[in-house]
């Protein structure tokens, strides 16, 4: 029912009621509203607890997420979503409002709230979400980027079925501009930790082998590449995008530090330029003076990508950065191939 309408009716009979013989019909008219107010309240309150669910998720970021059902007059129902405060987590949890699970159809526009069939993987499974690279990188990785490789060898088998689902999903021609470069960013980083785990304990990638990103071991769509092949011949060739440089990780303390989660296809353009700026304000890896900048050898080693369209480095580093460079003197900080563990 329509609050307003319901709340006009109401008022309208208050007022029929206090008119008739009343000593002070102004007071009398304010108590009969205030009265009928609380009701109606009441009334919607009731109605509200009836048609709207409630259940807590949480999204690909991390954040708590509070999910509301609301169930319409005629039947359907829509849903909406936003960020959950922790006051709010704790009456839903404390009301016991939880739904256990909910199931979009029609295209999001309608849910269908509490059901007690249990969904089938296949219905829910979207390998765009990386959820399982997701959950490894949250355990293993820490913010600043150490990864825990022993502790991924003790469980591999998690490892072993990532690489499997990356081996059943292979780029294809129905594949977005951003799911493709997605897979291959988030491949680069995989098979470089498995290149680590299946020899470790070591203390540098540059250990296994004298060339270890020339090493063919990674078998995809019946082809084998090695990691130079899928940063250069595929990556940097196929999507010009300099910011890569910084969400590919090399194992190396002197690399950009490695994402502690999966890249999205929703999330890889803002978390390059994220992983972009972080770099660049890492006095580890780059430090920048009056007269004279010490800027990580990857400026050096990659600068075409840097430099397109007679660009320079520092044109590069200027969109990134608050305080901007000018015609300070470049040198380039030595690369520290220590395992980033």
């Amino acid at each position: 029912m329509n609050k307003l309408y319901l709340f006009s009716i109401l008022l309208l009979a208050a007022l029929a009621i206090t008119s008739c013989g009343d000593a002070d019909p102004e007071a009398s008219v304010k108590n009969e509203v205030d009265k009928i107010a609380e009701e109606l309240k009441e009334t919607v309150d009731s109605e509200t607890d009836k048609n709207i669910e409630t259940v807590i998720t949480t999204d690909e970021e991390g954040n708590q997420m509070v999910t509301k059902i609301e169930t319409k007059e005629d039947g359907t129902q829509v849903k909406t979503t936003v960020e959950a405060t922790a006051e709010e987590i704790r009456e839903i949890v404390e009301k016991g409002e939880l739904l256990e699970e909910t199931k979009l159809t029609d295209g999001g526009n309608s849910t269908e709230a509490g059901t007690t069939d249990p969904i089938e993987e296949e219905d829910t499974y979207d390998f765009h979400a990386y959820e399982k690279l997701n959950s490894l990188l949250s355990t293993y990785v820490s913010y600043a980027g150490n990864v825990n490789y022993s502790g991924i060898k003790s469980n591999k088998s998690k490892l072993d079925d990532i690489i499997k689902e990356f081996e059943s999903n292979f780029p294809g021609s129905d594949w977005s501009s951003a799911q493709k470069l997605t897979f291959w960013i988030n491949a680069y980083n995989l098979y470089t930790i498995k290149l680590i785990v299946d020899n470790y304990p070591t203390t540098s990638i540059t250990k296994i082998t004298a060339k270890p990103w020339h090493k063919k071991f990674i078998k995809l769509n019946g082809s084998t590449y090695s990691l130079n092949q899928i940063e250069n011949e595929i990556i940097r060739k196929r999507f010009n995008e300099p910011r890569i440089h910084f969400a590919l990780n090399c194992a190396s303390k002197s690399c950009p530090v490695l994402l502690n989660k999966a890249y999205t296809p929703g999330t890889v353009y803002g978390k390059m330029t994220a992983q972009t700026k972080r770099f660049l304000n890492d006095k580890s890896k780059n430090t920048f003076g009056d007269k004279e900048v010490q800027i990580s050898k990857i400026f050096d080693w990659y600068g075409e990508d840097f430099t397109k369209g007679g660009k320079t480095v520092f044109d590069f580093i200027n969109k990134y950065r608050t305080e901007q460079l000018d015609k300070q003197k470049i040198t380039y900080q030595e690369y520290s191939w220590d395992l980033n563990k």
